[in-house]
């Protein structure tokens, strides 16, 4: 039998990367949890200006959550 040893947070964070970047202008993420609302926040800034994106999102409060919008 063969254990390996996966880091959970890596694969959640490679999700996300994958999911900003497929989003084209005008796309929205709805978030009813702050916690993970704020990580994909985060998130956005983190590629915007590592990968010299000439993307933008907002992030905008809604009624029962928020939501990360691209603009750009």
């Amino acid at each position: 039998m063969i254990i390996e040893r996966l880091e959970l947070k890596q694969l959640a964070l490679t999700s996300n990367i994958h999911t900003l970047e497929t989003l084209g202008i005008g796309d929205s993420i709805f978030c009813d949890d702050l916690k993970k609302a704020h990580s994909l926040r985060a998130l956005s800034y983190y590629l915007v200006r590592t990968r010299n994106l000439s993307r933008k999102f907002v992030f905008r409060k809604m009624d029962h959550g928020w939501r990360i919008i691209r603009v750009q």
